[in-house]
C-alpha cells in the first residue's frame, strides 16, 4: 500500500537472540506510539500496513538472514523442519503458539516453515522455505485501530543456520492518525482492561 496524504511513516528496530538449537522463546518489542495516540484526546493510529524485514548484520557484507534454516549434509537420515513466527498485536500473549490470524488484537501475523527433505548419500538435499504473511489490508483493510504502544512478537523454533546469533527485525509501519469515538475508545479500553 503506498503512503497517501497524511499517512505517517514508522520504523523501529529490534534485536534477539536465538540459542544453540537455533530456538527462540516468545519475546516482545515494543514500538513506542505515544506521540501519535493519546485515549483521553480520543487519538489514535489507523495502522494499514506492517512490513518485516528480518538481518544477521554479521552475515557477509550484506547483513542477509538465511532463509533456509538447516543445511543437513547429503546422506542426512532424517528430515528437518524449522519455524520462525512474528507478529504484531497490542496484547501480549505468553506463547507465540496461541497466536493466529483469529487471535484478539492481532494486527498481522508472519511465518517461515524451512524444510530439508532425506536424500541418498552423494546427493543435493531438497530445501523448501515457505512463507505466509497475514498483513492488517487483509485481517483490516480499513486500518487497525490502536490507541496504545505496539507489541513485535517473535519466536522461532531449530533455525540452525543462525542459531547463537544476534538477529535484528526492522519494522515499518504505515499509519493514519485518527480521531476515535467514543463508543469506539471504549471498546478499545475495556479491551485492554482484558489482558
Amino acid at each position: 500500500m503506498a503512503k497517501n496524504r497524511g499517512d505517517v511513516i514508522l520504523r523501529d528496530r529490534m534485536q534477539f537472540d536465538l540459542d544453540g538449537s537455533g530456538d527462540r522463546t516468545t519475546l516482545y518489542g515494543r514500538i513506542d506510539l505515544s506521540a501519535y495516540v493519546n485515549p483521553v484526546a480520543r487519538d489514535g493510529l489507523a495502522i494499514k500496513e506492517v512490513r518485516f524485514q528480518l538481518r544477521q548484520p554479521s552475515n557477509g557484507n550484506t547483513g542477509f538472514f538465511k532463509p533456509v534454516a538447516d543445511f543437513q549434509s547429503s546422506g542426512g537420515s532424517t528430515g528437518a523442519q524449522s519455524a520462525i513466527k512474528l507478529y504484531a498485536t497490542t496484547r501480549a500473549y505468553e506463547n507465540a503458539a496461541d497466536v493466529g490470524i483469529a487471535s484478539p488484537d492481532v494486527l498481522c501475523v508472519y511465518e517461515a516453515l524451512s524444510s530439508v527433505g532425506v536424500t541418498p548419500a552423494g546427493t543435493t538435499p531438497a530445501f523448501i522455505t515457505t512463507e505466509r504473511f497475514y498483513g492488517p489490508k487483509d485481517l483490516h483493510p480499513e486500518g487497525f485501530t490502536v490507541v496504545s504502544d505496539l507489541l513485535i512478537g517473535v519466536a522461532a523454533d531449530l533455525w540452525d543456520n543462525e542459531k547463537d546469533a544476534t538477529l535484528e527485525l526492522d519494522i515499518m509501519l504505515i499509519a493514519e492518525p485518527i480521531s476515535v469515538t467514543t463508543e469506539r475508545m471504549n471498546e478499545l479500553l475495556a479491551q485492554g482492561m482484558d489482558l
